[in-house]
């Protein structure tokens, strides 16, 4: 693996674990004393975190090291959100398409009545 193969799979990897974490660059920088601006240097992997600041994001995100430098496959635990979150936003997606029919009814229905 090139430095850059390794910068950008790092990178990957920190939008993927803080998106599913739920935080934003904000508030893992908070989390972790940086600046919003070194986590976004980190993931448009034009930079990356000391060893020590790797070891914290990792446990911020409760994963290994090797899970994040993508040194290893995804764990069980973070493969099941992964799935749950996509099962998730299918739910929403449903929904926002049901409700969207239901207005376009109505709206058929109001214009019936004019």
């Amino acid at each position: 693996m090139t430095e850059q193969e390794f910068r950008k799979k790092l990178a990957e990897n920190l939008v993927k674990y803080r998106k599913l974490n739920g935080l934003t660059q904000q508030e893992l920088a908070e989390c972790l004393s940086y600046s919003d601006k070194s986590v976004s240097k980190w993931e448009r992997a034009e930079g990356v975190p000391d060893v020590f600041v790797l070891l914290r994001i990792a446990q911020v995100y409760g994963v290994g090291v090797a899970e994040l430098i993508g040194e290893t496959g995804e764990s069980k635990e973070t493969a099941a959100l992964i799935k749950a979150q996509e099962k998730n936003e299918k739910a929403k997606d449903r929904a926002k398409k049901k409700a969207l029919e239901r207005a376009q009814k109505r709206k058929k229905k109001e214009q019936k009545k004019k």
